[in-house]
């Protein structure tokens, strides 16, 4: 909070300055203007970029905070103190509260006012299209000009690959639907250093408030988490905002790009970079995961991982049942299996 109010101001001061394109790289000394161009131009793929103006056709364009609480107030949703919740945080007393999305939206906006000692909590990853699939359509997840998603696609071959029955295209827009996740977040709600699992690329579109997003080359992680001298685990991830972390010798010289995004802006990150974001006012974001030419096999590895999954739990059970004399021997399972 300290960071907001020594650099910030006012919510009109935000407005003002949020229409400079390096307003969030001067938030942040020494990092790079993330480059900025209209929705529809080319993303190469290589490096963040934000795209700006109409995304005409997209209905969540309309979505901002008045929307969400007309819509979808009484849905109870789960807000959390931290976001990612990472591995390291188990056994932690990391709050998680349930509440209406109503009720969480009123929080929000009170937070902007509320004593710095109450505890600050961030409803992210809402499954807003599994929970309403009419809302959903086959627009939802492209930026036609700028991105070639390929997800449905390689479900769909997946799905015959591994004839998994039914129909392939109902089952592919399933998994794609689960790709899309709303953000709903107070000031100061964080989401903390990470990158995104299978190899995904990622957009995030921002339908409400003003929020920071700080990213890394895969290559920084060592800066970003490094580990202990010596082994034995890892060292705090790097809070990009704590002016101290970055001085600190096993974060300095660490590369950071750095940018805000306003309603109707989107941000795309290529697989493997680390991001950071911070909301500056209550904000509404709209993320999407996903794989084009560059990085679709990993949905071919997906898939590889489950299925090997499920026949070593098939063997084990296997196993279980053949030691109790329930069962045909573990070999005969084990071939049937594996010709299968």
């Amino acid at each position: 909070e300290r960071f907001f109010a020594a650099r910030l101001g006012s919510e009109a001061a935000l407005e003002a300055a949020a229409s400079q394109a390096d307003f969030g790289a001067s938030l942040l000394p020494g990092a790079l203007p993330v480059p900025r161009a209209p929705h529809g131009s080319a993303w190469d793929g290589k490096a963040p970029l934000v795209l700006t103006g109409p995304r005409a056709g997209w209905a969540p364009r309309e979505w901002g905070w008045g929307w969400f609480g007309e819509r979808h107030g009484d849905e109870p949703v789960l807000c959390k103190q931290r976001a990612p919740i990472f591995d390291e945080d188990r056994g932690d007393s990391t709050l998680i509260a349930e509440c209406s999305l109503r009720e969480y939206m009123r929080y929000a906006e009170e937070m902007e006012t509320a004593p710095e000692e109450l505890p600050l909590l961030y409803m992210n990853g809402w499954d807003l299209f599994e929970s309403h699939p009419c809302l959903w359509d086959a627009s939802i997840d492209q930026i036609p000009g700028s991105i070639t998603n390929l997800s449905t696609a390689a479900y769909v071959a997946m799905h015959k690959r591994f004839r998994l029955g039914g129909d392939s295209l109902e089952y592919a827009t399933g998994k794609v639907r689960q790709l899309c996740k709303v953000f709903i977040g107070c000031r100061g709600a964080i989401t903390r250093m990470h990158t995104d699992n299978h190899r995904a690329h990622a957009w995030l579109s921002q339908l409400h408030g003003h929020k920071l997003y700080v990213a890394a080359p895969p290559g920084e992680g060592r800066r970003i988490h490094p580990r202990r001298p010596g082994g034995g685990g890892r060292l705090p991830r790097l809070d990009p905002l704590d002016a101290s972390q970055r001085a600190a010798p096993q974060h300095a010289g660490v590369e950071l790009w750095a940018t805000v995004l306003s309603p109707g802006e989107t941000i795309v990150l290529p697989e493997g970079w680390w991001h950071y974001a911070a909301s500056l006012s209550p904000t509404v974001t709209l993320m999407c995961n996903f794989w084009d030419q560059s990085n679709v096999r990993a949905v071919e590895d997906i898939f590889t991982e489950q299925a090997a999954r499920a026949l070593d739990e098939q063997r084990r059970e296997a196993a279980a049942k053949a030691a109790s004399g329930a069962g045909p021997p573990v070999a005969a399972v084990s071939a049937a299996t594996s010709s299968a």
